[in-house]
């Protein structure tokens, strides 16, 4: 019990620290030397960069909760060079659920809850009564059908791995695809395609 109440301890941490970054504009922009990275594309809406250096992801990631922010040897062995980072120059504000939590958090645990973790864990974690099992089950399942519900600020994106939001939900889990996401045109998948998938 002590380790899941250190986890739902350091979670709330973090969460805040990532509300103030946000709030504080952090999420839109951070310089970046250019031999660490390859912009891909950059509008009036997104930068879409692909990072060549650990230290480089994790300034684009400052706060995002993938694991390979943390993970050097995970990060060397398969993401390096095949994922693009989506960072939306006017992000949009977080929405918060039932629990005062962010939704792309509620989404997280209604994630986790499929993983292996019970219900009494979910309701520790968020710090929230739900009246039932179903309740939670409706109320979190309803979060899903909304892409603005995710935290989409700023996005990992790979063809080989996936589309991730901030807080590291799995877009695809839920239906959504890179297509999907504000200010992603078909044009800038094309060029984040066919320079994630390059031969080397």
């Amino acid at each position: 019990m002590k380790e899941l109440e250190k986890k739902n301890i350091n979670m709330k941490l973090q969460e805040q620290i990532n509300r103030i970054q946000s709030m504080m504009g952090i999420v839109s922009e951070v310089r970046v030397p250019r031999d660490e990275r390859v912009e891909l594309y950059k509008d009036d809406n997104i930068i879409v960069v692909v990072p060549l250096t650990h230290s480089a992801l994790r300034k684009y990631a400052n706060s995002c909760q993938w694991c390979i922010n943390n993970d050097l040897g995970e990060w060397e062995d398969y993401h390096k060079g095949k994922h693009a980072v989506i960072i939306q120059r006017n992000p949009k504000k977080e929405n918060i659920g039932i629990t005062g939590n962010p939704t792309a958090s509620e989404l997280l645990m209604y994630e986790r809850w499929g993983e292996g973790y019970t219900f009494d864990d979910i309701e520790s974690i968020m710090g929230y009564e739900f009246k039932n099992q179903e309740q939670a089950e409706e109320y979190l399942g309803s979060l899903t059908k909304n892409i603005d519900n995710f935290a989409t600020n700023i996005l990992y994106y790979s063809p080989e791995y996936g589309l991730y939001d901030m807080e590291d939900n799995r877009l695809q889990t839920y239906g959504y695809r890179i297509d999907d996401v504000p200010n992603v045109t078909p044009e800038v998948i094309e060029i984040m395609d066919n320079y994630l998938t390059k031969e080397e």
